[in-house]
């Protein structure tokens, strides 16, 4: 059987040998400090890199920018579970309150079978945990066509809470700092839309033969003559 020896004997080398593994040696250390050096004081950069990488830096923030933006939008709305949904920054409204939920089945005894209900607009905003008016001083109802449009607006001084109802189509809320929001609906959903003063909101139907929305809105501030002058209309051209 053939055997195998270790040697345990120490080996130096030649001295060139250890000469060059000195100097890799050095070279790597230098270039952690200059790297670390650069890092936490800047130099040895001139105005032209850090310029550059101030240009670099930028770019990837709207990248990201934009990567949110598509990545959120047109999200299905929350289903209103028993307890109350409470805002969140890292859902689709954030703590000012503004957003769009569904509203659950009604268990009222007063209606007949499910396909009939009836809610309080008032008491659906405060068991979604959204931020709307505490009182009704301007409530109206009405419809969008089908391929219709309404809203595209954003009120300044006044909180306005809205039940819509009947069709399939496009909901677009005003995230404050972060764009906007665009929910999507179907027309056997019932949904309750927040948007707190300051935040633009939008209501589409979707184009098709009988996809009539409806829509019951309350405001804390009372109805003006003509266009408000606290309102800002057709915030995204797009819409």
């Amino acid at each position: 059987m053939a055997t195998r020896t270790f040697s345990t004997s120490k080996s130096y080398g030649k001295p060139r040998t250890r000469v060059r593994g000195l100097t890799i040696l050095g070279a790597i250390v230098t270039f952690v400090l200059f790297t670390a050096l650069s890092l936490t004081t800047g130099w040895p950069m001139g105005p032209r890199t850090k310029r550059r990488m101030g240009e670099a830096m930028h770019n990837a923030y709207q990248w990201e920018e934009a990567h949110f933006h598509i990545g959120s939008s047109l999200q299905r709305p929350h289903a209103l579970s028993k307890r109350p949904l409470r805002p969140d920054e890292r859902d689709q409204f954030s703590k000012r309150g503004e957003g769009l939920v569904l509203l659950p089945g009604d268990d009222d005894p007063r209606s007949d079978g499910e396909d009939h209900w009836m809610t309080s607009v008032l008491d659906a905003v405060d068991e979604a945990g959204l931020k709307g008016p505490s009182r009704c001083l301007d409530l109206h109802v009405g419809t969008i066509r089908p391929g219709g449009a309404r809203g595209n607006h954003r009120h300044k001084t006044r909180d306005e809470s809205l039940i819509v109802w009947g069709a399939s189509g496009r909901i677009r809320v005003e995230r404050p700092g972060m764009g906007y929001h665009d929910y999507v609906i179907d027309r056997d959903d019932v949904v309750v839309l927040a948007a707190p003063a300051g935040s633009a909101h939008a209501i589409r139907a979707d184009d098709g033969e009988g996809n009539v929305m409806m829509l019951a809105a309350c405001s804390d501030a009372p109805p003006t003559d003509g266009p408000d002058p606290n309102t800002d209309y057709r915030v995204w051209k797009d819409w």
